[in-house]
């Protein structure tokens, strides 16, 4: 942003294939302090500059939704590269996280594409994406929130959803992950698996 990919900085004002999709819940229309470390990292921008683009966000989108239109705008606005280059993938992604084909996303949802489609180090990408896919907040994922964040990876992949199980695939990430056998993924958990086991991080979190 700024001097990076010849951005200007924001100112103010400005189962099987038959399984139903899952839809993120709306997380509270506030920032907090790991969004706003996240993002300054991801993206140069100052915490200042952070919460002006989401006040300008929350301006235009009161309920927290957004249309393709204002996905791709605020999108490109985060992302470091030139506008002309992310325009298609921006799109790409709108399409895989708008789970319930509603053509709106919610905040919740914004953030885990940008979290999981952006560059940066491996280890706090994740330990970010944790708390995203933290539905419930409880410090753990259960079997639904890792099946959620697969769903939304396998459109993200164009992965040919009618001939993948599923639910076969969340029961196989689970088992990997859990290695304590409790029947929950701990943040450490999710890490260091995820760190550890290549093919289920391209599959988790494609954009490394």
């Amino acid at each position: 942003m700024g001097n990076k990919g010849g951005k200007n900085k924001p100112t103010a004002g400005s189962g099987s294939g038959s399984t139903k999709p899952v839809v993120i819940p709306p997380k509270n229309p506030e920032l907090t302090e790991a969004d706003y470390g996240f993002l300054t990292a991801q993206t140069g921008l100052s915490r200042a500059e952070i919460k002006n683009v989401f006040d300008q966000f929350m301006a235009n989108n009161p309920d927290a939704k957004l249309d393709r239109k204002e996905f791709v705008r605020l999108y490109d606005l985060l992302r470091p590269e030139p506008p002309e280059l992310m325009d298609e993938i921006s799109e790409f992604v709108f399409r895989a996280f708008d789970s319930d084909k509603n053509g709106f996303i919610n905040f919740n949802e914004f953030m885990i594409a940008y979290a999981l489609t952006s560059r940066g180090d491996p280890k706090k990408k994740l330990e970010y994406a944790f708390t995203l896919y933290d539905a419930d907040n409880n410090g753990t994922l259960d079997m639904a929130e890792v099946r959620s964040v697969l769903v939304g990876m396998l459109d993200l992949l164009g992965a040919d959803k009618k001939n993948t199980n599923v639910a076969q695939l969340t029961e196989e990430c689970c088992r990997e992950l859990d290695t304590s056998r409790d029947g929950k993924i701990t943040k450490d958990e999710f890490v260091n698996g995820l760190l550890r086991n290549y093919s289920l991080r391209a599959l988790m979190s494609p954009f490394n």
